[in-house]
């Protein structure tokens, strides 16, 4: 059990992670607006005023569930049995998802390493292929994949050492398929909640950091952060084919400008790399600033996802379905929404229309905070899951609607969702 009195949490606690993300996304618009990027917005009035309505309704969602009491958990299976399950599943679709992924059944990291351009388009004409029948599982079994990074860590004074060897190889084995295909994403999750989760189960009082141990996990971050943009900035300048490359956008025919007063001060060799970071922080404004031009064209449910929308354009045979939603649409105005990012916003509106969406972001932090109560209790394992989850989708706010995309994204942060609130609320059911 939790050492932390529920009945005392402080307001820095309660408030920490809303505060974090609000400060997040305004640096996210600051450097949009005044990055090393020319972004060509003629008037910005719509965007920002959009933007400041929807980090508004993310607080206030937030502040509507923060004081909240957390929730009881009753479901039935401990939260060992839970990992060693999640952990079963890895492994067995490991070997599968790294041979349909990569080609090779084991990852080949040291292509990887050495040209991360290339691997990229080579395995990507591997996965243009045809599905294989790994993912079509991974799908169905999403829930119960994502569910390993977030309890391995939160919970990790719990599991046996055998588990934790396991999880951590399991881990360590899927960022190799990512490293084998060249890209950042599995990576960058891992980074950006792997500490997360450290600090939550610090401050549930489950695992005390002192001074000497706080030194040491900020290294070890500050050291995993220096890897993966290492890797980031290998791989881009990779795909660009030069340095000059990587600090341009052909598709608006600008670059960016090194002398910038945020770039200017870093060193040579970090400007370019440095620039190409906050165009994947940034770009999403741009497309979300065309998107708020485009009329209202509803799509009932899944225009937030290309997973969803594609699968209905194949199911009804109606193939405009795949050009409605709105990051689709600004391709008539040179902005492409396959290969450039939109922010969450334009996904969502695309189901709900821009003022639904302000709805919609408020929910997310409601839920968004109700997580972050349970985990602090820590005795509802679905409810730490969820919260990861809600790490993600935040952290990918200013670029695309990360955890709804694909198939196995879609099904595991519902799935989780609904487990989650199923299991926190004690239900009686009544026989004969």
């Amino acid at each position: 059990m939790t050492n932390i009195d529920l009945n005392k949490i402080s307001l820095w606690v309660r408030l920490l992670p809303v505060i974090f993300f609000i400060g997040y996304l305004n640096l996210s618009v600051f450097l949009f607006a005044f990055g090393p990027w020319d972004w060509p917005v003629k008037d910005g009035t719509k965007l920002y005023v959009f933007l400041a309505f929807a980090h508004a309704a993310l607080f206030l969602g937030y502040l509507s569930a923060a004081f909240s009491k957390p929730g009881e958990y009753y479901g039935r299976f401990k939260v060992q049995h839970i990992v060693i399950l999640s952990l079963v599943v890895n492994l067995l679709l490991l070997l599968p998802t790294s041979a349909f992924r990569t080609g090779s059944a084991i990852p080949n990291i040291v292509a990887g390493l050495a040209n991360p351009g290339e691997v990229y388009r080579t395995t990507n004409e591997i996965r243009g292929q045809g599905g294989g029948i790994a993912e079509y599982v991974r799908i169905v079994l999403s829930p119960i994949i994502a569910l390993l990074i977030p309890l391995t860590f939160y919970y990790w004074g719990n599991l046996k050492p055998f588990v934790r060897y396991l999880s951590v190889f399991s881990m360590l084995f899927f960022l190799a398929i990512y490293v084998a295909i060249g890209t950042n994403k599995a990576i960058a999750d891992f980074v950006l909640i792997v500490p997360c989760l450290v600090l939550a189960r610090h401050l549930s009082g489950r695992l005390k950091l002192g001074r000497r141990r706080i030194i040491i996990a900020s290294v070890l971050a500050m050291f995993a952060f220096g890897l993966f943009f290492s890797f980031f900035s290998a791989g881009q300048i990779s795909r660009a084919g030069s340095m000059e490359g990587a600090a341009s956008l052909p598709i608006l025919d600008t670059k960016a400008n090194l002398d910038n007063f945020i770039v200017r001060p870093l060193p040579d060799e970090l400007k370019v790399p440095a620039v190409v970071l906050i165009s994947y922080l940034t770009q999403g404004y741009y497309g979300l600033y065309l998107s708020l031009e485009k009329p209202f064209v509803p799509m009932f449910g899944v225009g937030n996802s290309m997973f969803l929308y594609f699968n209905a354009s194949k199911i009804t045979g109606m193939k405009e379905i795949e050009n409605m939603p709105y990051p689709i649409r600004i391709g008539e105005d040179g902005w492409d929404g396959y290969g450039q990012w939109s922010t969450i916003y334009p996904w969502i509106a695309s189901d709900v229309s821009f003022p639904g969406t302000i709805l919609v972001v408020f929910l997310i932090g409601y839920f968004f905070a109700l997580s972050w109560i349970d985990t602090l209790k820590g005795s509802n394992p679905y409810a730490v899951a969820v919260f990861a989850q809600f790490l993600i989708m935040l952290f990918y706010f200013s670029a695309n609607n990360q955890v709804m995309g694909s198939g196995e994204a879609l099904f595991g942060f519902y799935g989780l969702l609904l487990m989650w609130l199923y299991t926190r609320r004690k239900y009686v059911w009544r026989t004969r």
